[in-house]
């Protein structure tokens, strides 16, 4: 280039113009040029693309229409929705003409679409026009209905594909100018960068060969007193100005070594004190990990990072925040010491760095790529000594010694800041502890409220502590500050080396001072914590005090139960014998006398269930359970109960329903009516003449709704008004306090405990509503209204299709939407031949079942509810039974136990229908058969075919399977004369032989058979389902081992081993199969129990041990026992039962008192249930306990059932005939 530095100046800078101007033009042109390309792609995106786009997808919604219109049409048989259709297709036909014309080159495709669109015009517009001319088409109409739905979907097919190629061709479209695009960027990008690269680097040569060394040296000493450290300094003279430029050189760099390492420690510092700054403040530990991630990552120039914390507990490490990191399954989100880096940092307590990590290791992702960061830094984070947590920061650079220096730095600040943030939560949690104990402790006595007020004050004392830290937080914000303020003079120390050195010594010696400074409040923060701790064990023995006083009130609940409970037993039992007068030797007063005890007995009960139920709100134990409810439902409900009740009392009563309540509304059912039947029943009893009326409705818009929570477009209200009393201004908040009334004097006219309010308002509490009254004062009425929240499903509803399919939540029925017929009472109910029980809360399933029945020609009654249902079978003896198990109240499998202990019942055919597939213990109950919903109409009418079956079936069948003709012999003369039909073999394979030709009730298997096992037959029977309700009663002399009547049980019912009494059994066990000792009976015997030929007799003579430790109820239930026929044994607690049982041990049956002294019930069955001779003894728990959970424990215990105090005696007599059955 020595030819270039001969040209003069001007020539220099003319050829740089030059140049400059020749580039730009080429830059220029090509612009031009691509600009023009894409203004053609863009135009046929506008012309052509974008409007075949819009008409495709008009199209297709106009299809959706088309379709939606022909169902509709064909649905509800009308031809309105035709027409509709008819318009539509002929703009779907006008639409793909447009296509047609804006590309010629999408005929084909066009034209397949017009064709699929007219096949399926023609096939669906026919079907509609059919059914609209003869709906009795719809018959045949299935398969012409499938192949419209064919069309439709080929049609669907064919459009999909269309509208992917037009939407891949305007892709296509759109790639290639987003390309044309991307090039004219890239090469505008290489002209401009090769334009500047070669301009600039003549314009450096031409610099070069204008100006002299002298000139660089100049510029290189005036940059360097300006404080530019970084100024290239170079020379290729070898002269007195080059040795110049090389000391000024050297001088420079000898300055900027000492000034750059000055500035990095104050970066460190300022960093530093950035980072308190970050930390400082009333923050959670996850947001100070975050905080402190944002702001370590970015200044260290690193890209990803991770923030543990240690639970000193579990000597585990936490991760609380992440920074940039990529979640993956099989990394752990915790970790133990030693377990991966960040366990074994924290077990080492030294920092951990890794360089050249692996490819697969972590990546850093972001939306355009990821990539693997190569270093990796896991530090400790300690504070005074204690492991506080783990930092882990991931990089593509390396580490810098500046970077390692501010971490090891940092740390302890950041171990200061999490001790303190973990405090505070500790705190936090503390004072939240403390407020939920002074509530509670409000409660109860003189003691525990001075507990509060230690606690109250020991509160305002971390109050504070927490006040002193807030200011000792202040004091490190001002130091943070003074360190900024110190920054900057730092910075302004530039101008002279020396003035540099001496104010950073200066700084240091202030630093030093405030480290000391820090250390003395770290100190001072020490103890505050080990006061703070103290507190918290302090708490802690607060809080085991509640609990012991909530244990001491459970117990004395339970206690208080039983003793009242055992007297109370005594009283009905003998007041209810005494009042029935069996003997008739008591005088018309003296019975009045025993009923009224009774009936007094009775209302005590009742008010130890009401002081239960109080308690088990106060102890959250009441539950909750929400059905969907209609108004109507609810308003039947009521009329049915209370309107009798009114019409007794000579008073008028109403239920309204305004327009404005939804259909539907969510709530605890039984609570909801166990609220307004009190509402009622109050109002009934206040009020002498008029009405009470219930009103179902809205709040109205003036109407102060009482809480919070409550709105009022999401409110139901029911209120109960009367026309009685009124209750005075000065009373009305008195009476929904706990055993307060209006009038509580010794003179006042109406009884009552005062509880009834008081467990309203709680329940409705508890249901998120609440209850408000108003009353103008005594003698003006009173309106009482409970506001509930409308609420929401918690599951889906059964609803009842055309094709009969029932909704399959069994535990939330739909609610009717009219009101049912009125059913004939049980007092104008008619007995009839065929009659169907039908026990379901749904009843609008329920008119449907009726509707089959009868045609089927059975009558049928309803029920919607198991009480009520359990009573009409006893009392009136239905043909079969319709059951349902979700019902409110008891389910149906209590329903069917109750029906199955009691003789008036338990042959009466049982039909199970329910939400959960729970077939095999519905047939094990004894069903004759069951559905799992939704059921459709064949499932129903096999259902009632099935019932129909059972009624009519008057002769039992019996299959023998016994390899002995003298054993047949044997079995025939049994059964002679009980309406028995026998079919006997003598192998298995003409077992299943008969059972495949026919239905039996019940089949004698014995083990040992000519061509296969008693066992192998019962598997092969249970291979299929035809076989899976026979009841199967094994009747062998093969001795078991354990084994095989364990693997016996499986299938069969009743095992029986011959003996020289075993034909006896063998026909009581069959008979409770066959039910043949009431199907010989004829009808006109059947509804009258006392006629039947299953009476009490098998309790004559049957040995009883009788286990109590209070003398009343041995007395009371004796007397009741004996004349049942029981020989009676005393026995007054656990340990003379078991020393009874040995002496006696041919006892039948044992009833156990729970709550005795020296051993108690569960103890007493437990010992006895040890004992072999002893494990099939029935044994029947008694309890006055009305907790929760008796029943379970009794069972698990070794009881075979259990009966709660006060004993009903019908109740006692059904479970005793059932276990001695057994």
């Amino acid at each position: 280039m020595r030819w270039f530095q001969n040209l003069s100046v001007r020539l220099k800078i003319l050829a740089v113009a030059v140049l400059g101007i020749v580039l730009f033009l080429a830059y220029f042109l090509y612009s031009y040029y691509i600009a023009a390309t894409n203004i053609d792609h863009l135009s046929r995106i506008e012309n052509h693309d974008f409007p075949v786009l819009e008409l495709v997808n008009a199209n297709n919604l106009e299809f959706v229409g088309i379709a939606d219109a022909y169902s509709t049409a064909i649905a509800q048989i009308d031809e309105r929705p035709l027409d509709e259709a008819r318009v539509r297709s002929d703009q779907f036909l006008e639409r793909l003409g447009d296509i047609d014309r804006l590309d010629p080159a999408l005929t084909d495709d066009v034209d397949k679409i017009r064709m699929s669109f007219i096949n399926y015009l023609n096939e669906a517009t026919g079907l509609a026009e059919a059914l609209i001319e003869d709906p009795m088409t719809l018959v045949n109409s299935y398969a012409w209905l499938d192949r419209v739905e064919l069309l439709e979907r080929q049609l669907k097919q064919v459009q999909d594909e269309f509208q992917a190629e037009r939407y891949e061709a305007f892709r296509d479209t759109l790639l290639r100018s987003r390309e044309d695009n991307r090039s004219t960027q890239m090469i505008g990008l290489a002209l401009g960068v090769m334009a500047f690269t070669l301009l600039g680097w003549i314009a450096l040569r031409v610099t070069r060969s204008i100006t002299r060394p002298l000139e660089d040296a100049v510029g290189a000493a005036d940059s360097i007193a300006n404080g530019n450290w970084d100024t290239a300094i170079q020379s290729e003279s070898r002269d007195e100005t080059g040795h110049l430029i090389r000391a000024i050189r050297k001088m420079r760099d000898t300055i900027k070594h000492r000034i750059e390492d000055e500035k990095r420690q104050e970066q460190i510092k300022t960093r530093l004190s950035q980072l308190g700054d970050l930390m400082r403040g009333d923050m959670a530990i996850d947001k100070l990990g975050s905080n402190l991630l944002g702001y370590v990552i970015p200044t260290l120039n690193a890209q990803i990072g991770a923030f543990y914390t240690f639970d000193v507990e579990r000597e585990r490490l936490y991760m609380r925040a992440a920074y940039a990191m990529q979640r993956r399954k099989h990394l752990a989100n915790d970790f133990a010491l030693g377990e991966s880096l960040v366990g074994q940092c924290g077990l080492e307590g030294k920092p951990i760095i890794l360089e050249e990590v692996p490819e697969d290791y972590i990546l850093v992702s972001s939306g355009t790529g990821n990539a693997v960061p190569r270093n990796l830094m896991v530090i400790p984070i300690f504070h005074e000594e204690e492991l506080k947590g783990v930092l882990e920061i991931g990089s593509f650079r390396r580490f810098e010694e500046d970077d390692l220096t501010f971490l090891e730095q940092g740390v302890e600040l950041i171990g200061v800041a999490l001790h303190s943030a973990q405090n505070r939560l500790r705190l936090g949690e503390m004072l939240t502890r403390t407020q939920e104990q002074a509530k509670e402790l409000s409660l109860q006595k003189e003691e525990m409220t001075r507990a509060n007020q230690d606690l109250e004050r020991q509160a305002s004392e971390l109050a504070a502590s927490e006040s002193r830290l807030q200011q000792q937080q202040e004091e490190l914000k001002a130091i943070n500050e003074e360190l900024e303020s110190q920054t900057q003079a730092l910075r302004a120390s530039e101008e002279s080396l020396q003035a540099q050195q001496e104010e950073l010594r200066v700084t240091n010696e202030e630093l030093e001072a405030q480290a000391r400074m820090l250390s003395e409040q770290k100190g001072e923060m020490s103890r505050k914590n080990t006061e703070l701790e103290t507190l918290h064990e302090e708490l802690e023995d607060k809080v085991k005090e509640l609990e012991l006083s909530s244990k001491y009130k459970s117990e004395f609940l339970s206690t208080m139960s039983h003793e009242l409970r055992t007297p109370l037993n005594s009283i009905l039992i003998l007041s209810n014998a005494l009042g029935q007068n069996k003997k008739g030797n008591l005088e018309e007063k003296q019975v009045e006398h025993a009923q009224v005890i009774h009936s007094a007995g009775s209302d005590l009960l009742s008010l130890i269930n009401d002081i239960l139920d109080i308690s088990k709100i106060e102890e959250g134990k009441m539950d909750v359970v929400i059905d969907e409810i209609t108004p109507q439902d609810v308003s039947d409900y009521f009329q049915r109960h209370f309107t009798h009740v009114a019409e007794n009392k000579g008073v008028g009563f109403n239920v309204v329903i305004e327009e404005e309540v939804p259909l539907h509304f969510y709530t605890d059912k039984q609570r909801l009516e166990q609220i307004v039947k009190n509402l009622l029943s109050n109002a009934l009893k206040f009020t002498d003449e008029g009405s009470v009326t219930l009103t179902i409705a809205r709040p109205a818009e003036d109407e102060r709704i009482p809480g919070r929570t409550l709105e009022r477009d999401s409110t139901v209200c029911f209120a109960v008004t009367d026309t009685g009393v009124g209750i005075a201004e000065d009373k009305q908040k008195l009476i929904f306090e706990a055993f307060q009334q209006a009038d509580g004097t010794t003179s006042r006219k109406y009884g009552g405990t005062g509880l009834g309010l008081t467990i309203s308002r709680e329940l409705a509490r508890l249901l998120g509503g609440e209850i408000g009254l108003r009353s103008d004062g005594l003698g003006q009425g009173a309106t009482f209204t409970l506001y509930l929240p409308e609420g929401e499903a918690l599951g889906a509803e059964a609803a009842l299709e055309e094709s009969m399919d029932v909704g399959a939540n069994a535990e939330a029925h739909t609610a009717p939407t009219a009101p049912l017929a009125v059913e004939p009472s049980a007092e104008e109910y008619v007995v009839r031949e065929k009659t169907v029980l039908v026990v379901e809360d749904d009843r609008e399933f329920a008119n449907v079942l009726v509707d089959l029945a009868a045609d089927y020609g059975l009558e049928s009654h309803i029920c919607v509810d198991g009480e009520s249902g359990l009573e009409y079978a006893s009392r009136y003896r239905p043909s079969a039974i319709i059951l349902d198990i979700g019902l409110p109240g008891i389910d149906g499998w209590e329903v069917m136990e109750r029906l199955k202990a009691d003789p008036r019942t338990q042959d009466i055919p049982v039909h199970f229908l329910s939400g959960k597939d729970e077939r095999k213990k519905a047939l094990d109950l004894g069903a004759i058969d069951f559905l799992t919903k939704p059921v459709s109409q064949e499932q129903m009418l096999s259902a009632f075919g099935t019932i129909e079956q059972a009624i009519e079936k008057n002769v039992r069948r019996l299959l023998v399977v016994e390899d002995s003709e003298a054993q047949h012999a044997s079995i025939r003369e049994l059964f002679d004369q009980k309406g028995v039909e026998i079919t006997a073999v003598t192998s298995g394979e003409d077992a299943l032989a008969a059972l495949g030709e026919r239905v039996y009730d019940c089949m004698i298997l014995d083990l040992t058979l000519p061509d296969m096992t008693g066992f192998e037959l019962l598997e092969r029977l249970h291979e299929g389902d035809e076989n899976e309700a026979l009841p199967v009663v094994i009747y062998t002399g093969k001795d078991l081992t354990r084994e095989e009547e364990a693997r016996l049980r499986k299938y069969a019912d009743r095992i029986i081993l011959k003996t020289e009494r075993s034909h006896e059994r063998l026909l009581n066990e069959a008979s409770l199969f066959l039910h043949w000792l009431e199907s010989t009976l004829p009808s006109h015997r059947r509804g009258n129990p006392e006629l039947i030929e299953h009476r009490d007799d098998i309790f004559e003579g049957k040995r009883l041990l009788l286990v109590d430790d209070d003398m009343r109820n041995i007395y009371a239930l004796s007397a009741q026992l004996e004349e049942l026929g029981f020989d009676i044994e005393i026995a007054n607690n656990g340990r003379e039962a078991i020393e009874a049982l040995e002496a006696s041990p041919q006892t039948d049956i044992v009833l156990m008192d729970i709550m005795m002294p020296e051993m108690d019930g569960y103890q007493a069955m437990g010992h006895i249930r040890k004992q072999p001779e002893f494990a099939a003894l029935p044994i029947l728990a008694l309890t006055a306990k009305a907790m929760k959970d008796d029943r379970a424990k009794c069972l698990e215990a070794g009881a075979n059932d259990y009966c709660s105090k006060p004993i009903d005696m019908s109740k006692l007599t059904s479970l005793m005939r059932v276990w001695l059955h057994r």
